[in-house]
């Protein structure tokens, strides 16, 4: 059996690569950078590189089908915001795809859209209010009780946590480019990845990210099990019927309640919790029975700790023991290749954001980021 991973920059592609490597399938990874880590594993057979989806989503889907039938793919499996186009064009591509419903999925990219979904429900999203023009601001009267960000987002970017009067006159929100405001709750950060198969789910971790780069991606996952998270994704689930991989955060508050925050519908850090069971990893995404959930051993990527974290938790004794005690995402012993690819990488990312004349982080995913912007051009 033969699969294709995408979004070989992903620490979340390295995983995958590595469970399907174990689980005795053939792995080919595929993106649009030169260096991306996941292409030095030894768990690849091949690397390909490929258009930008962002620029030409026919163009991208074309080069995928390409593969598919020319190297006899079984199974394509989208890591990052590839997704939405590759979920789009599925129906071009001649072998399983393993990612849910188009229209599901941009329902629950969508900040405003998903916080509508779930109300009601017995985790649901903090109070919502989608923004499209300028005078929706208007009812906003106190900014300090609100967080306001773009509907289409990820890394935190771009979000106004309680927001000054003065910050707030900074947006200017259209159809085109909604935002939305959602009154801040205080508590506790979880981030849940699960596996699910037309409804029933397989696969289920929650972790706490106690170290993130700024406000956006975890660094380090802390395994944690609140009872409502659990049951919020079988009841999703069954509402739903989705499948492949999907991600939530939450907020747990201080009477035990959680409010989920927003979705991402595709792979997240939370695929590391699985690191020491690649092989249920693998059945799990193919339907497998029971749920596979992870050991409670922390985890972390080393690179980014140092680069990102340390500086600003360096003088705090605990930020050492947690970097101590955690099992790095990256290294193996028979696999140093992602581990020393890290740094070319790094300076590529780099390369993109200054060509591109935009911040480190939005370079990462600039030419596979999905914004809401029509892909009728696609297949």
């Amino acid at each position: 059996m033969h699969a294709l991973i995408l979004g070989a920059r992903a620490p979340a592609c390295l995983e995958w690569a590595r469970a399907f490597k174990a689980a005795g399938w053939r792995v080919t990874v595929g993106d649009s950078l030169r260096w991306p880590m996941t292409r030095f594993s030894r768990a690849i057979c091949h690397y390909e590189r490929l258009p930008e989806p962002h620029r030409s989503p026919a163009d991208w889907i074309e080069a995928l089908r390409v593969i598919v039938v020319e190297q006899a793919v079984d199974l394509v499996l989208p890591t990052c915001e590839e997704s939405f186009y590759l979920a789009h064009g599925r129906h071009c591509i001649p072998c399983d795809v393993m990612t849910s419903d188009f229209k599901l999925m941009h329902r629950l990219h969508h900040k405003g859209w998903f916080a509508e979904m779930v109300k009601g429900w017995a985790v649901q999203a903090p109070e919502t209010h989608l923004l499209e023009t300028p005078e929706s601001l208007e009812a906003i009267t106190n900014p300090t009780d609100w967080v306001l960000k773009p509907a289409y987002s990820r890394f935190a970017q771009r979000t106004l946590l309680r927001p000054s009067a003065k910050q707030l006159r900074t947006i200017r929100p259209t159809p085109e480019q909604p935002w939305v405001a959602q009154r801040f709750a205080a508590g506790r950060e979880h981030c849940s990845f699960s596996l699910l198969v037309d409804g029933r789910l397989t696969g289920h971790a929650c972790y706490h990210p106690r170290y993130r780069v700024g406000r956006g991606s975890g660094i380090w996952f802390e395994p944690t099990d609140p009872p409502p998270i659990r049951a919020f994704l079988e009841h999703f689930g069954v509402a739903t019927r989705y499948t492949g991989q999907i991600a939530f955060d939450y907020i747990e508050a201080a009477d035990g309640r959680c409010y989920a925050i927003e979705c991402n519908p595709r792979a997240t850090s939370g695929v590391h919790l699985f690191d020491d069971q690649p092989v249920a990893l693998v059945s799990a995404l193919l339907g497998s029975e029971g749920v596979v959930t992870p050991t409670p051993t922390p985890r972390q990527v080393s690179l980014p700790m140092l680069l990102f974290a340390a500086h600003r938790h360096g003088l705090n004794g605990r930020f050492w023991s947690d970097y101590r005690t955690a099992r790095d995402v990256i290294a193996r012993p028979d696999d140093h290749g992602p581990l020393l690819a890290q740094l070319p990488g790094l300076l590529e990312i780099v390369g993109r954001a200054i060509s591109r004349r935009c911040g480190l982080l939005a370079a990462t995913t600039a030419d596979i980021e999905w914004n809401g912007q029509s892909l009728n051009g696609a297949p």
